[in-house]
């Protein structure tokens, strides 16, 4: 079986017939039958056209459907909810990464911070009252080793100087003592401070709760008004009836007219259904108003529930200065007592005393010590809470991520934003995605960093693939190849289709043949080559071909001469005449 197109089948036909006209011509002028015969002997070596098989290589490429993306594009979302204050930003606006794109209301938060900061401020006076403690604890610890120290060493007139500096130590401690009741002044001014906030957050809370109220009040106007809950009735009585009706229970003999009631009870029930719906779209914006003034209530309790906790740890920070105060005065009466001893007892032996002394002096650096790393802990965590706060505050602000174009806008000035969904859509198209599907035997062929060709309605872009894909895409069969156009412009737009052309299956050091001069039997490939001056036939394998070119792999070699040509008598062992080109070209165009 031959693979040829139809323009060999033509000139096959073309030469018979102008063989059939010159015999009859011949005939017709009296030749004789001797030099036809003659004559007949040479034309029966079959006309053939010949090339040498050239060794080279050959690349297919094949076309695909594309789809166009942007690179990078990101989703902006809110992180909380609050009414939307200002958004200027549009579709088409270009962006810069940090960019404003919309404020939200931050009054909640502001409140949220104030009280932070009210509450790290008694924090971090509970820390200052306890670092003096701590101060007058190593005080007093300092001097009682220094105290016993000079007992042992000095003589009288030495021992009346540390009754001397016992004495300033104890105006130390009454120090300290005024010390501490200033800082326990200062929190009582900070208590009045957030009393009274927490006094207008409680009006502010007790207002909010008037306006759910009055909320509440339209919501009930306005289901009075359209019916809500009537609607509701008269469609759920409607329901009960279809339901009762359509029941296998139900006694159809007792009601000649079934079918029309149940028909009617139906119609009802439709009606009853278009009504609620009516009901409930109207009743929308009210539910609405009710929801926000809920959550304003809610967010004005929490920030009341804050201002209380912001006074009950400066109750606790007092609280602590006042033992810290009783500790120090418990401290004065140890060291007065200590100087009264000292004094009655300077003749007697004092180092069991010391000893003693030293021991409650370093208990009381330990306590100290110990109060102050929990009032620090506490500041730490107050100041986390500050952090928190600052933190929620910026979620107020939308800004852009990264630079980029607005595709979409879903937000707008007096809208409540919620975290579900997307406020903006910002594509970056500096580099556009071109992704195409394959086969599994194509994916094979390409590689990524390949460069191929994207049309977008005959405009040409360079590209080059950068992913391709290790699974199949079950909605397409296919594997997913994406490529990047580093050079795109408004042509190419998010979403627009593409023909990719890329080079797929290639071959190199093979030979090169014309797909014409192959011949097939039973799936066989062969080809004729000239060996002198008859034809020999030649089985070969071949690979991958064009419309007009075939690669052999084996069964020719570039010193054969290949048949190009076609003829009907062209066979195995046929005896052929080798014409040339242009001579055969020409004979063709006669």
């Amino acid at each position: 079986m031959k693979r040829r197109y139809i323009y060999f089948a033509k000139r096959a036909m073309s030469v018979l017939l102008v063989a059939a006209c010159f015999s009859t011509l011949l005939t017709g002028c009296g030749q004789t039958v001797e030099a036809a015969e003659e004559e007949g002997t040479e034309s029966n070596a079959v006309p053939v056209e010949v090339q040498i098989p050239e060794a080279g290589s050959l690349t297919l490429k094949n076309e695909f459907v594309g789809t166009v993306s942007p690179e990078e594009s990101v989703y902006v979302v809110p992180m909380v909810s609050a009414e939307v204050l200002n958004a200027d930003i549009n579709v088409g606006d270009t962006v810069t990464a940090g960019q404003e794109l919309c404020k939200l209301d931050p009054e909640a938060a502001e409140l949220q911070l104030a009280s932070a900061k009210a509450q790290y401020n008694s924090a971090a006076a509970g820390v200052a009252a306890a670092e003096v403690g701590y101060e007058i604890a190593q005080a007093q610890y300092d001097s009682t080793v220094a105290q016993l120290d000079v007992q042992n060493e000095q003589t009288q007139r030495q021992k009346d100087l540390t009754m001397y500096q016992m004495q300033m130590q104890i105006d130390g401690i009454h120090d300290g003592i005024d010390d501490i009741n200033e800082q326990i002044a200062d929190l009582e001014e900070d208590r009045e401070d957030l009393k009274e906030q927490r006094d207008d957050l409680k009006k502010a809370r007790n207002q909010a709760d008037d306006y759910v109220e009055l909320a509440q009040m339209e919501y009930n106007a306005a289901d009075a008004t359209y019916g809500y809950s009537k609607a509701q009735r008269e469609y759920d009585t409607a329901a009960a009836r279809v339901t009762m009706m359509e029941s296998p229970d139900y006694d159809k003999t007792q009601h000649a007219d079934y079918d029309e009631d149940l028909k009617a009870a139906k119609e009802d029930l439709i009606a009853a259904d278009t009504a609620l719906q009516t009901a409930a779209g109207q009743m929308k914006t009210h539910e609405a108003n009710l929801q926000a003034a809920r959550s304003a209530a809610s967010q004005m309790d929490s920030a009341y529930e804050q201002a209380k906790a912001g006074i009950e740890q400066i109750d606790d920070g007092k609280e602590k200065l006042e033992n810290t105060l009783s500790d120090t005065y418990t401290s004065l009466g140890q060291t007065e007592t200590v100087k009264n001893l000292t004094e009655a007892q300077l003749n007697v032996n004092t180092q069991p005393v010391q000893e003693a002394g030293k021991r409650t002096a370093a208990l009381g650096i330990d306590s100290a010590a110990a109060q102050v790393n929990s009032a620090k802990v506490g500041a730490a965590g107050a100041k986390v809470g500050i952090d928190s706060a600052e933190y929620q505050l910026d979620m107020y602000t939308l800004t852009a991520p990264i630079d980029g174009v607005i595709e979409a806008v879903n937000v707008k000035a007096h809208d409540f934003a919620s975290p579900g969904n997307p406020a903006f859509v910002i594509s970056n198209k500096d580099t556009m995605t071109v992704t195409f599907g394959v086969s599994e035997g194509i994916r094979g062929t390409l590689k990524v960093g390949q460069k191929i060709e994207v049309d977008r309605n005959g405009k040409i872009y360079s590209a080059a693939i950068t992913e391709i894909g290790s699974m199949i895409d079950q909605a397409t069969g296919l594997f997913m190849v994406k490529s990047c156009v580093s050079t795109p412009d408004d042509s190419l737009l998010t979403g627009s289709t593409v023909k990719v052309t890329a080079d797929t299956y290639s071959r190199s050091g093979v030979l090169l043949i014309p797909y014409d001069a192959v011949y097939y039997d039973d799936s066989q490939p062969y080809v004729y080559v000239a060996v002198g001056d008859v034809a020999e036939r030649r089985d070969i394998e071949t690979d991958i071909f064009d419309e007009k070119t075939i690669t052999v792999v084996s069964g020719l070699t570039t010193e054969d001469q290949l048949i190009t040509s076609w003829s009907a008598n062209l066979r195995d062992g046929a005896v052929i005449s080798i014409q040339e080109a242009e001579a055969a070209s020409a004979e063709a165009q006669e």
